[in-house]
C-alpha cells in the first residue's frame, strides 16, 4: 500500500479547488478526487513503509501556516495529468525538504525527491491528450491567482485516501 505525507489547504482554497474538480466531472472528464472524496491537497512525500505506520510530527512543531498562490493550470502530458501550478515559493519548498528529510518511508517515489519535485495540486489524472486539450478550453477563462494557505501535514494511506495521522500548523 502507499502512503504519502500531503499539505492540505484552508476551507476557501478547498472550495475553489472542489468546484473545478466539478466542473471537469460535469464535463465528462475523469475526476478521480471528486470521484474518491479526497481533499484538495500538495502532495510532500509519496512512497512505501514496511516498518511503523506513522510519523513523528516533532519536525513541524514550530511550522506556521502561510499563504501562496496557484497561478496558472499546467499538466504534465506524458502522464495525462492536469493540475494547478503554484508560484515559486521559498516556504512550499522548505516544507518539501523538511518532509523529505524527515519521513521514515522505506521507499520513494523518484518524482517526490527534493531533486525532481515539481509542487502541483492535481485535477484530474489518467487523461488523454485529447482531454487535456477539452480541460484547457473548460478553463480559459478561469481568473488566476488562487490564493492558497497551507494549514497542516497530513499522512495518507492509498488507495482510500485514509488520513492516518495530521499535524495542524501554528496560527500566524
Amino acid at each position: 500500500m502507499p502512503y504519502s505525507i500531503e499539505v492540505h489547504f484552508d476551507d476557501i482554497t478547498n472550495a475553489a479547488i472542489q468546484d473545478m474538480w466539478k466542473l471537469l466531472s460535469k464535463n465528462n472528464i475523469p475526476c478521480r478526487a471528486l470521484e474518491k472524496g479526497f481533499s484538495p491537497h500538495i502532495t510532500l512525500v509519496y512512497g512505501e513503509i514496511t516498518g511503523d505506520k506513522k510519523v513523528k510530527w516533532d519536525f513541524l512543531e514550530k511550522q506556521k501556516t502561510f499563504k501562496f498562490e496557484f497561478n496558472t493550470l499546467a499538466a504534465f502530458p506524458d502522464r495525462g495529468v492536469l493540475f494547478l501550478s503554484p508560484q515559486k515559493s521559498n516556504l512550499l519548498t522548505e516544507l518539501h525538504k523538511l518532509h523529505d528529510a524527515n519521513a521514515e518511508f522505506s521507499s520513494m517515489n523518484k518524482f517526490y525527491r527534493t531533486d525532481l519535485w515539481q509542487p502541483h495540486c492535481s485535477l484530474a489524472s489518467r487523461l488523454s491528450q485529447q482531454q487535456l486539450e477539452k480541460c484547457g478550453h473548460l478553463f480559459e477563462d478561469f481568473q488566476f491567482p488562487i490564493e492558497a494557505t497551507c494549514v497542516s501535514s497530513n499522512f495518507v494511506k492509498y488507495p482510500r485516501a485514509e488520513v492516518l495521522s495530521s499535524f495542524q500548523f501554528l496560527s500566524e
